[in-house]
C-alpha cells in the first residue's frame, strides 16, 4: 500500500514538475523584462492592483482548491454534479466579488492606473474561477496533465505577448489586459478536454450547491486568512509607504513567490492521494507525512541558502540594479522564511486532507491579527529608520510564518507522529551547514558566484550521501517508482 501511494504521488509530481519547468522558465524570462520596462512605480501599481483582485477573488474560489479536489477524489462518480454546482454558485460570487473590489479601489483614492488594473483583472477573475473549478476536478481524479496543458498555454502566451508588448512600450494597464487574455487561453484548454471528466452535465442542483458552500466554508475561511496575511502587506505598504517601496517589495516578493513552485507541486500531488486514503491506514498516513517533510526540507535548505547568499545577483539579473537595489535586503529576509513556508505547505496539506480544517480556522484568524499588527508597527519603523518600509513588512511575514508553523504542529493528529524520528532532518541540517561553510570559504576566496553556487551545492549533495540520509528501503522504493514511471511520462491516453 505504501508503494502504491508513493507511485501515485511520484507520477503526479513528475507531470506537474514537467509543467513547472516550462511555466517557471516563462515566468522568469518575463520577470527580466517586466520590472525594467515598467519601472518601480509602474511595477508597484501592477502588483498592487493584482494583489487587491487576489484578495477579493477569494470569494469566487470559496475554498474550492481543497473542497472540490477532496470531494472528487472521494466521489469520482459525482464529478459532473460537483462541477456544475460549483460553477453555478461561483457566477453569483463573482458578481459580488467584482463589485466589492471596484468599490474598494475607487473609494481609497488610488491612481487611475491601479483602478483600471483592478477592473481588468477583476474581469479575468471570472475565467480564473472557472479554471480553478474544472482544474481541481481534474486533480481530484489525478488527471494532472490537463491542468498542466492549460498552465503551459497560459504562461507561454503571457510571456510571449507580454514581452513583445513591453518592448513596444506598453504600460501596466495594457500588460494587465494581456495577463487576463492569458487566463482565458487556459480556460479554453481546460474546456477542450472536459470529456475526460464527464460525457454530459446535469442541471445545477441548487440545494446541493448550497450544501457544497456550507461544506466549503471552513476551507474558504482558511484560504481567506492565509491570503490576507500574505497579501495584506502590499495593501498596507501602499498606504504607509511611498509608491516606489511597493515596487521594491513586489520585486523581491515575486521572485520569492516563484520559489513556491516546489511545495505547490508536491502538495497538489499528495493532497488527493492523502484525502482518498485518510482513515484507512494510520501507518501509511504517518509515513507519507514524514517522508513528505523529509523531501521538502532537503529541498528548502539549499534553496534558502542560495537565495540568501546570491540575492544581490538575483535582483540585478531579474530587476536591474538602478531601481531595485533596496529589494536585496527584502529578499534576504524572505529567504530566511523559505524553510518555514515549505514546511508549512506540508503541514497544512496534512491537516486539510485529514478533515482538520475547522481546527485551522482559529489559527488563521489569529494569524491575520499577528500579521496586520506587525505590519502596522514595522512598516513605519523601517521606513523612518531605513528608508524602506518593505523590510518591516518582510519581517512581519517571517514572524507570522513562524507563528503559523508552531500552531499547525500542535494541530497535527498525534498518530501522524507514530514512529517518527528526526534522524533525516538532523542530517539534512548538518548537510546544509556544510553548504554554508563551503559557500563562505568560496566567497572569501573571491570565487565567481556561479561557481560558488555549483560548488556549494555539490558539497550539500555529497554531505547527504556521506551521512546516508537515504535508507536502503528509500532507494529500493525509488528504483521501483522510476521503473514504473518512465512509460507514464508520455501522457498516453491510457493514463486518463
Amino acid at each position: 500500500m505504501v508503494s502504491e501511494a508513493a507511485k501515485s504521488v511520484t507520477k503526479n509530481v513528475a507531470v506537474l514538475s514537467f509543467t513547472r519547468v516550462i511555466t517557471t522558465s516563462s515566468t522568469l524570462l518575463l520577470m527580466v523584462f517586466l520590472p525594467r520596462y515598467l519601472g518601480a512605480v509602474g511595477y508597484g501599481r501592477l502588483y498592487l492592483g493584482q494583489s487587491i483582485v487576489g484578495i477579493f477573488a477569494l470569494l469566487i474560489e470559496f475554498g474550492g482548491n481543497y473542497s472540490i479536489m477532496k470531494a472528487v477524489a472521494r466521489h469520482p462518480d459525482e464529478t459532473g454534479s460537483i462541477f456544475v454546482n460549483s460553477i453555478g454558485v461561483r457566477v453569483f460570487l463573482w458578481v459580488v466579488s467584482f463589485a466589492l473590489m471596484m468599490i474598494y479601489a475607487m473609494s481609497v483614492g488610488y491612481p487611475t492606473d491601479v483602478v483600471l488594473i483592478v477592473g481588468i483583472s477583476g474581469v479575468g477573475s471570472m475565467w480564473a474561477g472557472f479554471n480553478n473549478v474544472i482544474g481541481n476536478c481534474y486533480r481530484g481524479v489525478e488527471l494532472m496533465k490537463y491542468p498542466s496543458f492549460a498552465a503551459i498555454a497560459e504562461t507561454v502566451f503571457i510571456a510571449t505577448a507580454g514581452i513583445t508588448a513591453l518592448l513596444l512600450g506598453v504600460g501596466p494597464v495594457e500588460y494587465a489586459t494581456i495577463s487576463v487574455l492569458g487566463t482565458l487561453s487556459g480556460s479554453i484548454v481546460l474546456a477542450r478536454f472536459r470529456w475526460t471528466l464527464f460525457a454530459s452535465l446535469p442541471r445545477v442542483d441548487w440545494s446541493k450547491a448550497i450544501a457544497m458552500l456550507k461544506e466549503g466554508l471552513p476551507y474558504f475561511l482558511n484560504t481567506v486568512f492565509g491570503v490576507i496575511y500574505y497579501r495584506i502587506d502590499t495593501v498596507m505598504l501602499s498606504l504607509l509607504a511611498p509608491e516606489q517601496v511597493v515596487g521594491w517589495y513586489a520585486a523581491s516578493y515575486r521572485f520569492f513567490d516563484s520559489l513556491m513552485v516546489i511545495p505547490v507541486v508536491f502538495t497538489v500531488s499528495i493532497f488527493p492521494v492523502m484525502s482518498r486514503r485518510w482513515g484507512t491506514n494510520a501507518a501509511v498516513e504517518s509515513l507519507m507525512m514524514q517522508k513528505s517533510l523529509d523531501v521538502i526540507l532537503m529541498t528548502a535548505i539549499p534553496m534558502a541558502i542560495g537565495a540568501f547568499a546570491f540575492s544581490p545577483q538575483i535582483i540585478h539579473i531579474f530587476f536591474g540594479a538602478t531601481d531595485y537595489e533596496p529589494s536585496i535586503m527584502i529578499l534576504k529576509i524572505f529567504s530566511v522564511g523559505l524553510i518555514l513556508l515549505y514546511v508549512d505547505f506540508i503541514l497544512g496539506t496534512v491537516l486539510l486532507s485529514s478533515d482538520q480544517q475547522n481546527k485551522m480556522l482559529r489559527m488563521g484568524f489569529l494569524a491575520i491579527f499577528v500579521n496586520v499588527g506587525l505590519n502596522y508597527l514595522m512598516i513605519p519603523y523601517a521606513q523612518e529608520r531605513l528608508g524602506n518600509g518593505g523590510i518591516g513588512s518582510a519581517v512581519a511575514t517571517l514572524a507570522t510564518e513562524l507563528f503559523v508553523m508552531a500552531n499547525m504542529l500542535s494541530l497535527i493528529p498525534r498518530r501522524y507522529f507514530t514512529g517518527n524520528t528526526i534522524r533525516v532532518q538532523l542530517k539534512t541540517i548538518v548537510s546544509g551547514s556544510a553548504m554554508i561553510a563551503s559557500l563562505f570559504v568560496l566567497q572569501q576566496l573571491g570565487t565567481n558566484w556561479i561557481i560558488s553556487a555549483i560548488g556549494s551545492s555539490s558539497v550539500y549533495a555529497t554531505a547527504l550521501a556521506f551521512l546516508r540520509v537515504f535508507s536502503e528501503s528509500d532507494k529500493a522504493l525509488a528504483r521501483s517508482i522510476l521503473g514504473s514511471l518512465v512509460p507514464r511520462l508520455g501522457f498516453s491516453r491510457s493514463d486518463a
